[in-house]
């Protein structure tokens, strides 16, 4: 994997740059949602351009794939952009990967913002050019957002250490303190790159995980496949966000365990430091962001994750 690749901090009069390179955008969310990174940017928030396929509808993407794959291709090329910040996951992204041409990044590295189908976009860019990034809330999500995760969001981006991300809630499976790049991922994004090019190693690193609306069976077959193809291997600790609406519903298996007891029990298998409630995912209040690609220290006995690197100079 390359050397990590900083980006530019970003400063007052930033460019940002609203991408849609997967699902469709609801309108009335863009917009709150602008007005929210604006507020949380504050002199920092320069000029914002729009992506030219915002708008665009074609089933669940927001536009081809031809066309999606031009807007995100010239955003990314362009010197001009200091952050994309992408206006929503579902799905997409994982389409057009092959076809993006990361030299044309690597000549104009910029902030990358997103989380959920997002993932693949991160991981594509850390891979091919060691580009850090931020696991972070996409533009549609900002609008519903607790303060302190737009104040975060907003620290990482200028560079700054946003303090402590602790787990108020949760389970501590295995304690110890443990160092490395921070690789934050949707699980089922992760699975998804197994076996491509574009999967990052996690050796050495600390692994972010979150889900929604996968029901616990699926959770614990992409972590078996995550476990058995050898991707996990090497991982120093884990610590795990939210699994939004991964519940077994009342028709399905009531001998079921939750969503949490599959993770720990897949978990545990890797007797490394894991651990539970970390206020990140698809929870519609709560989205903290996080580093894709910095050092950060997990402490498992405190429940706590550290930024130990900026994400951006």
């Amino acid at each position: 994997m390359p050397h990590p690749l900083r980006p530019r901090a970003i400063r007052p009069g930033a460019r940002i740059h609203i991408a849609a390179p997967s699902g469709p955008v609801p309108p009335d969310r863009l917009e709150a949602g602008i007005m929210a990174l604006r507020a949380a940017l504050g002199p920092a928030a320069g000029e914002f351009s729009l992506a030219p396929n915002l708008a665009a509808r074609v089933g669940y993407f927001a536009g081809d794939d031809d066309t999606r794959l031009a807007a995100l291709a010239t955003a990314l090329a362009d010197p001009e952009i200091d952050a994309i910040v992408c206006a929503r996951g579902g799905y997409g992204l994982t389409r057009l990967l092959a076809r993006l041409d990361p030299a044309r990044l690597a000549a104009a590295p910029k902030l990358i913002v997103g989380f959920s189908d997002v993932t693949a976009l991160l991981a594509w860019a850390h891979v091919c050019t060691g580009l850090v990034g931020v696991h972070g809330p996409v533009l549609t999500q900002l609008g519903e957002l607790d303060n302190d995760d737009h104040e975060r969001l907003a620290l990482l981006l200028a560079g700054d250490d946003p303090g402590a991300l602790v787990a108020s809630s949760g389970v501590v499976l295995r304690g110890g303190c443990v160092e490395g790049p921070l690789i934050a991922a949707n699980l089922e994004l992760l699975r998804s790159l197994v076996g491509t090019r574009f999967m990052p190693s996690l050796a050495g690193c600390v692994l972010a995980l979150e889900e929604v609306g996968e029901r616990p069976y699926r959770i614990d077959r992409a972590l078996t496949q995550l476990l058995t193809s050898g991707a996990l291997r090497g991982v120093r600790g884990v610590a795990v966000g939210q699994l939004h609406a991964c519940e077994e519903p009342a028709t399905g298996n009531p001998d079921s365990p939750n969503a949490e007891a599959v993770v720990l029990e897949r978990l545990g298998t890797l007797g490394v430091p894991v651990v539970t409630g970390f206020p990140f995912g698809h929870l519609p209040t709560r989205n903290a962001a996080l580093p894709f690609g910095s050092r950060v220290r997990l402490d498992a006995d405190n429940a706590a994750l550290y930024l130990l690197e900026p994400v951006a100079d």
